[in-house]
């Protein structure tokens, strides 16, 4: 049924604990699993902290390594359990957006991720990009909570 699962994470516990199940139930499936990872850019104005545009620099940099240490949890996990895989990186402003930009350009069939289950003030805050994704979402879309 599902032959090319989109499989993204934010590197959090329970983004980790979704890809295990995905990549299982991938397996199980018989399919594929393109792993994503989105950094999460903010315009410079956005870090008072950050004094100097090098240290922004050294920040962005921070970001997409760890989004680059994500992506390779993926990558790690599928080939332990023979599921064929490929990872990518990319920024944007929006995951969600990036999430179905990725479903379209690597022609997933399904996307397969956490939610946190943010309620209240944090919902309102930070958003659900899960939520957002499963209202625009062209393909299936599995949450793992």
């Amino acid at each position: 049924m599902f032959k090319r699962i989109l499989v993204p994470t934010d590197g959090s516990d329970l983004s980790n604990r979704a890809v295990r199940a995905a990549i299982e139930f991938a397996k199980d499936n018989d399919s594929e699993i393109v792993g994503l990872s989105v950094v999460d850019v903010l315009p410079y104005e956005s870090f008072p902290m950050v004094r100097q545009r090098s240290d922004f620099t050294m920040l962005s940099e921070s970001l997409h390594q760890s989004a680059e240490s994500n992506a390779n949890i993926i990558q790690e996990l599928a080939a332990k359990a023979c599921v064929v895989c490929q990872v990518h990186t990319v920024s944007n402003a929006h995951p969600w957006e990036a999430i179905l930009e990725a479903a379209t350009m690597y022609s997933c069939d399904s996307i397969f991720m956490a939610s946190h289950g943010r309620s209240g003030l944090n919902r309102i805050l930070l958003g659900s990009q899960a939520n957002k994704v499963l209202i625009h979402a062209n393909v299936p879309v599995i949450i793992y909570k």
